[in-house]
């Protein structure tokens, strides 16, 4: 019975809510920038597991020090910054205030290479007001707003989730031939799907989706998005 108990006492996690969440979310970022052709391995490796990231960052970290910078790996130039914003950055998690054009505004300031910067991923906790997202559609890179909470676990490494490929323009011509087929006869995928926007997807976009197991070994089909 102690042996048992000792047990299940192993598996309970004694540390912060605040700090699992971070390296949640911090995880499935780096994830999905990986994904996207990102060169994540710098980054990766500072936070192989959540004793280490609460050894780093401790156990209610400061979202500022979270923040960092990666690379297009086909294209070095091609810079994205993910940043953790909230209403009080002071206050973890302060679901109830609003966050406000002179916040996002700090947080633009502070970006010392903005110039050289080619997007920007604000992960937020609290709600925007409509002052702040007018700030941000006015810098010059695509700035994306993601809610921690859809960060916690990453879609697309559900067991049940299918194989997803992005194709690129060459390989969507050869599809579009191959079934002697326009891009509108295509399936559809919205822009808003949480697929789309994890891969970050662009109108015109085909992503090719391949489902395995269940009744047949391997099933392919295609999506445009739009």
């Amino acid at each position: 019975m102690e042996r048992g108990m000792e047990c299940m006492r192993s598996w309970i996690d004694t540390g912060s809510v605040e700090s699992r969440r971070y390296y949640e979310s911090r995880r499935t970022a780096l994830e999905m920038l990986s994904d996207r052709g990102y060169d994540v391995v710098q980054h990766s490796n500072l936070t192989p597991s959540l004793a280490e990231f609460r050894s780093r960052f401790g156990q209610l970290p400061n979202p500022q020090s979270l923040a960092f910078c990666v690379s297009h790996l086909s294209n070095p130039s091609n810079m994205v910054r993910i940043s953790y914003l909230f209403a009080h950055v002071q206050v973890v998690f302060a679901d109830t205030h609003a966050i406000k054009k002179e916040t996002v505004a700090d947080i633009y300031n502070q970006i010392v290479d903005r110039e050289n910067l080619k997007g920007l991923v604000l992960i937020v906790q609290s709600q925007m007001t409509s002052s702040a997202r007018k700030y941000l559609q006015s810098c010059p890179f695509p700035v994306e707003i993601i809610r921690i909470d859809d960060m916690l676990v990453n879609i697309s490494k559900h067991v049940l989730q299918p194989k997803y490929e992005v194709l690129t323009d060459d390989e969507k011509k050869a599809l579009l031939m191959k079934y002697n087929i326009e891009e509108k006869q295509l399936p559809l995928m919205l822009k808003s799907d949480p697929i789309a926007r994890y891969y970050k997807l662009e109108k015109g976009q085909v992503i090719k989706i391949t489902h395995s197991g269940g009744v047949v070994d391997s099933h392919v089909s295609y999506r445009c998005v739009v």
